[in-house]
C-alpha cells in the first residue's frame, strides 16, 4: 500500500499536466467546430467559437509559467495538429455514403463541414495568436516582471487581438464591412481580457498546484 501511495505522488504533477493538456485540446477543437456560427447579444456579435478562446489562452499561460516557452509552443502546435486531424476526419465522415435522411446529412455538413475559408482563418489565427501570447508572457517573465496578473493580461490582449483580427479578416473580409470586422475584433478582445481577469484565480490556482506537485515530486 505504501508503494502505491508513493507511486501516485510521483505521478501527481504529470496527472495535472495531462488534465491541463486535455482541457486545452477539447477547447481548441470546440472553438474550431463552433466557428461557423455567429451570435449577437445587444451590440456585441462574434463567432460562437470565441467563447472557448480564452480557455486556450489560460491553458497556454499555465503551461508557460510552469514549463516555459518551448513547452507552451509545443502545446500550441499540438492543438494545431489536432485541429487538422478533426477537420480531415469530419470531411471523411461527410463523404461516407449516407443512409439517413437528407435533412440529417445537410445538418451534419453544416455543423462539421467548416468551409475552407473559415477553417483556414481559424488555423492561422490560432497559431499566430497563440505563439504571440506565450512569447509575450515568457518575455515579460524573463524581463523580471513578477506580476502574474500583469503578464497574463498583457499577453492576452496582444495575443487575442492578433488572433481576432486575423480570423475576422480572413473569414469575413468582403462579406461584412471592414468597420464591423475591426469593431468585432476589438470587442471580443475586451471580452476575452475580462474573461481572463475573472478566471485569473483559476489560472493562479492551477499554476500553484502544478508547481507544488513538481516540488513534492522532486523531494521523493
Amino acid at each position: 500500500m505504501q508503494k502505491i501511495d508513493s507511486y501516485n505522488k510521483d505521478k501527481k504533477a504529470d496527472l495535472y499536466r495531462l488534465m491541463l493538456w486535455s482541457l486545452y485540446a477539447v477547447a481548441v477543437i470546440m472553438k474550431n467546430i463552433f466557428a461557423t456560427k455567429r451570435w449577437r447579444i445587444g451590440i456585441i456579435q462574434a463567432p460562437a467559437g470565441y467563447i472557448f478562446e480564452p480557455v486556450t489562452f489560460i491553458a497556454q499561460d499555465v503551461e508557460t509559467e510552469t514549463r516555459g516557452y518551448s513547452s507552451a509552443k509545443t502545446m500550441i502546435f499540438w492543438g494545431f495538429l489536432l485541429n487538422i486531424i478533426v477537420a480531415a476526419c469530419s470531411q471523411l465522415a461527410i463523404l461516407l455514403p449516407n443512409v439517413s435522411t437528407i435533412e440529417i446529412q445537410n445538418s451534419f455538413e453544416i455543423v462539421l463541414g467548416n468551409v475552407p475559408r473559415i477553417l483556414l482563418a481559424s488555423l492561422i489565427a490560432y497559431l499566430i495568436g497563440g505563439v504571440l501570447n506565450v512569447k509575450v508572457m515568457y518575455y515579460l517573465k524573463m524581463k523580471g516582471d513578477n506580476s502574474l496578473l500583469y503578464r497574463a493580461i498583457v499577453s492576452t490582449i496582444l495575443g487575442q487581438f492578433v488572433d481576432n483580427i486575423i480570423f475576422s479578416n480572413i473569414a469575413f473580409l468582403g462579406i461584412i464591412p471592414i468597420s464591423q470586422i475591426i469593431y468585432m475584433s476589438i470587442t471580443m478582445t475586451i471580452i476575452e481580457t475580462v474573461y481572463e481577469i475573472v478566471f485569473y484565480p483559476v489560472t493562479k490556482f492551477l499554476i500553484f498546484k502544478i508547481k507544488e506537485a513538481e516540488r513534492k515530486d522532486a523531494l521523493i
